[in-house]
């Protein structure tokens, strides 16, 4: 919260959606900032429903997406703001790197997660690649293709870029816009977040691509691996597939459960 109070281009307002927490417990420093309103959210609805909830509270001509376990480097908005001259922009992402590799988690996050030795600048090119983890999203464009999906929990990111492109609209990543990881993660808590992130639009599981997956994990996830000469990671590489397929599976059954309900 701090990186975004402190943007050399300033904020209107700021929402934080707490979507159905047990432990949410919000400092006296944020309940006193006027500027910020908490919508919290009795149980958990996924990143689709609370992302488009946010674009409907808030007021903004150009909307900040942040994920709580992220922050930004101050001029993250002075960097992107001209940018959106261009009226067929439609998000502006920034590069999300480790500030740390001491751990083995955060080497192999910054490997395989963030890869962070492959990123390069997105052109001004139709592109459906759009990241939410720290993006700003300009409102009319957003709301024009219909929005994120309330149905998905995972993916929403991905699946509202696929309309986006078809619409012909344009997403940039900058690399110059910089975000951090401001915990570092647990071994389920990584290999979740790389599930999430890497999951079938549809989330739906496939043997067949359980299969890519498992060819995946040897090349070129441990084949990094080797190169670095990081060769606990590669045991974390050699789980990834199998729990990929879980929380796939596990997502598939909890979103037919729901929708039965």
């Amino acid at each position: 919260m701090k990186s975004i109070q402190e943007q050399s281009s300033g904020v209107k307002e700021i929402l934080i959606i707490d979507d159905g927490s047990r432990l949410f417990s919000p400092s006296q420093e944020l309940l006193s900032d006027s500027k910020i309103r908490i919508i919290r959210l009795d149980i958990n609805h996924g990143r689709g429903h609370c992302r488009n909830l946010a674009l409907k509270e808030s007021t903004g001509d150009l909307i900040l997406n942040l994920d709580a376990t992220n922050y930004i480097k101050k001029d993250f908005i002075e960097k992107a703001l001209p940018h959106f001259s261009n009226p067929k922009i439609a998000a502006i992402s920034g590069t999300l790197l480790s500030d740390s590799k001491e751990k083995v988690l955060d080497r192999w996050r910054s490997r395989h997660l963030f890869r962070e030795k492959s990123l390069k600048s997105a052109s001004e090119e139709p592109c459906s690649m759009l990241i939410s983890y720290g993006t700003i999203l300009r409102r009319n464009i957003i709301q024009e293709v219909g929005g994120f999906n309330v149905e998905l929990k995972h993916n929403e990111d991905q699946e509202l870029g696929n309309r986006l492109a078809k619409y012909g609209y344009k997403v940039i990543g900058l690399l110059d816009l910089k975000i951090y990881p401001s915990i570092s993660n647990t071994l389920p808590e990584v290999l979740e977040r790389y599930s999430r992130w890497h999951m079938d639009t549809e989330e739906k599981p496939s043997f067949a691509g359980y299969w890519h997956n498992i060819k995946a994990s040897f090349r070129p996830m441990i084949q990094a691996d080797l190169e670095d000469g990081d060769w606990k990671a590669i045991l974390i590489s050699l789980l990834v597939p199998h729990v990929q397929f879980y929380f796939s599976f596990k997502t598939f059954l909890l979103r037919n459960k729901a929708s039965k309900n």
